[in-house]
């Protein structure tokens, strides 16, 4: 039987500063947010369109802490995760349905940020992109 793949792969610009809050039962920090990707494509009458498509997306631990920390408005990141939908009801019965990307990993895409002398990026994929060499593409 062959193997199955849930995989997504973002380049985005933040569009907001992001807030870190804590799951109480288990005191996990996550960060919930939305970005826009655009897709530019031409019309059969020759005319340049961009379309937005928005993706919400949730990051947990190491993850969650480093994205609220240094993902600003305005910054570029590459985000790799996987797809999961969540299906509950409201109060009249509903059922109601929510995908978003779960963050596995990342790398801040522009070349200048503001890290803190004693910041420990030890857990694998959540490296920053080196501080002052240009990106390669």
């Amino acid at each position: 039987m062959g193997m199955d793949l849930n995989k997504v792969m973002l380049i985005w610009r933040a569009t907001n500063n992001l807030q870190v809050k804590t799951i109480e039962t288990t005191w996990t920090p996550v960060v919930n947010f939305t970005v826009a990707t655009n897709r530019r494509y031409t019309n059969k009458e020759w005319n340049t369109m961009e379309d937005a498509e928005y993706h919400r997306c949730v990051a947990y631990w190491k993850g969650a802490e480093v994205l609220g920390k240094y993902l600003v408005k305005g910054k570029r990141i590459y985000v790799e995760g996987r797809l999961r939908t969540r299906k509950w009801q409201d109060s009249e019965g509903a059922d109601k349905f929510s995908t978003e990307i779960i963050v596995d990993s990342f790398i801040f895409l522009d070349s200048k940020w503001e890290w803190g002398e004693d910041e420990s990026f030890g857990v694998e994929g959540w490296e920053p992109a080196p501080i002052d060499e240009e990106m390669p593409f």
